[in-house]
């Protein structure tokens, strides 16, 4: 019995190439679209984290504790309220990808030695996406990532 063993032709080739290359076209944007908001996100865990940190080194070195939103460097800063050039941590974001909507109390925030702030606030931000976190900080310090 003799077997009749013919390959594929170029067409059809062709075409599974083809059917390939658009999946993976599909796959590429959206792992693009996915990596952007993973790094959204771990930008605001990463800000909530330091907003934390500010309140707790009011709570332990029973001191006033600014952090300062420097939107031009993309920096935000922690410093002692009454030593504003001493600079007890510092965050960098810059390129990211995150932009800063809006700071609803200007572009500061206080811890009292209490741990209270001076002023609720809201930290609104984006991505490229135009995907937007939220971050609110309660008149008792308490730091909340929606």
């Amino acid at each position: 019995m003799m077997k009749n063993d013919r390959g594929a032709s170029l067409v059809e080739v062709i075409v599974v190439l083809g059917l390939i290359g658009a999946l993976m076209g599909l796959v590429g944007v959206s792992a693009v679209a996915a990596a952007a908001r993973y790094q959204g996100k771990a930008v605001a865990t990463e800000l909530a984290s330091e907003l934390r940190m500010a309140r707790y080194l009011a709570l332990v070195r029973r001191e006033r504790m600014r952090v300062v939103f420097d939107q031009e460097r993309m920096k935000i800063r922690t410093v002692a309220a009454d030593r504003p050039d001493e600079v007890i941590r510092e965050y960098d974001y810059q390129g990211k990808g995150i932009v800063f909507e809006r700071l609803s109390n200007g572009p500061a925030l206080v811890f009292y030695p209490s741990g209270r702030s001076a002023t609720p606030a809201t930290i609104i931000f984006r991505n490229k996406q135009m995907e937007r976190w939220q971050l609110t900080v309660s008149l008792t310090g308490r730091v909340s990532f929606l």
